[in-house]
């Protein structure tokens, strides 16, 4: 079998691949075309290999190729104190080759010095879900997202607590506060992984407030306020790229929010308000919860959201 690491020079030897990859992350979003979610994830490869710290690898047989995407990710290497990276696509003309490729894809982070892997795999996909637990990846987390349409279906009138309002810049404090106590004792993926300390695990939420205060990691925040001017809860949304810029239609999402708990009835007025904020730009809003997290899925449906997608999300240890 060859093997060669691919430039962007290369990229139509993926173009192939992808077009006939059948768990493309947008395929169930009605207002993106096939040849749209095509493009999405090319646009994604592309971003990926034109990084340094990205590695896109072409194994060629007598038969069969497969492409495996990868990258180091530097924030999370800083943040969490482990070089970490991410397998974020396998591709193969067929499954016979990805074995190798996934080992090979774990070779070439391993030589950038990576010690901790992560990937998601869709739920649909059950023979790469065997294939990577195999091959000592272990299960970390489960996603379910929920997307409302522009236009065709307005949200849902549901059952408001306090008044939404934007955010500004003097909520800050008391923003991250709430952050800080919500996701106290949250059991998500990095705190279920044993090589991430726990303080790193604590901090990871309120450090993603406060990126989100200073507009890094969001370009929308909603607060919801008490009578006596006290926040109750807020909510972030970011645009989703590439998928806004090349699949014809703008996605918001991947935020974060969180409520008082004394005051989770906020949660459904903030959901709803950011999905006619989203709306209002004729854009998709998306939200993203654990499987396992009814009273927030309940909220979703409420509003009139429906499910999209879901994922499995897994670790490897290479240390």
């Amino acid at each position: 079998m060859i093997i060669r690491t691919l430039q962007a020079l290369d990229l139509p030897v993926v173009e192939p691949l992808v077009r006939s990859y059948p768990f493309k992350s947008y395929r169930n979003y009605r207002v993106l075309a096939r040849h749209a979610q095509s493009a999405v994830m090319m646009a994604e490869i592309t971003d990926t290999i034109t990084r340094r710290e990205g590695v896109v690898l072409h194994l060629r047989g007598d038969e069969a190729d497969a492409v495996v995407v990868a990258r180091a990710l530097e924030w999370e290497t800083e943040f969490f104190g482990i070089p970490m990276g991410r397998i974020e696509y396998l591709l193969a003309s067929d499954r016979s080759v990805l074995p190798n490729a996934l080992e090979r894809a774990v070779d070439a982070l391993r030589e950038r010095g990576v010690r901790h892997v992560s990937l998601r795999v869709d739920v649909a996909d059950i023979e790469t879900m065997a294939l990577v637990e195999a091959h000592e990846f272990r299960l970390m987390d489960s996603l379910v997202t929920y997307t409302t349409r522009p236009r065709k279906e307005s949200p849902n009138v549901v059952r408001e607590l306090g008044s939404i309002r934007h955010f500004r810049p003097s909520d800050g404090p008391e923003l991250l506060a709430i952050a800080a106590h919500a996701y106290s004792g949250f059991r998500g993926r990095f705190h279920l992984d044993p090589h991430i300390a726990n303080d790193r695990c604590d901090s990871f939420y309120v450090e993603w407030a406060r990126q989100s205060i200073a507009m890094i990691m969001a370009d929308m925040i909603l607060v919801s306020e008490g009578a006596d001017a006290r926040l109750l809860g807020f909510l972030a949304f970011r645009k989703r790229e590439p998928v806004s810029s090349v699949g014809g239609s703008t996605v918001y999402g991947g935020g974060l929010g969180a409520c008082r708990v004394d005051s989770p009835g906020a949660y459904a007025g903030l959901i709803r308000a950011g999905t006619v904020w989203a709306h209002e730009r004729d854009g998709v809003a998306e939200c993203q919860t654990q499987n396992y997290n009814f009273p927030t899925i309940r909220i979703y449906e409420a509003v009139g959201a429906h499910y999209v997608r879901a994922e499995y999300t897994l670790h490897r240890w290479l240390g």
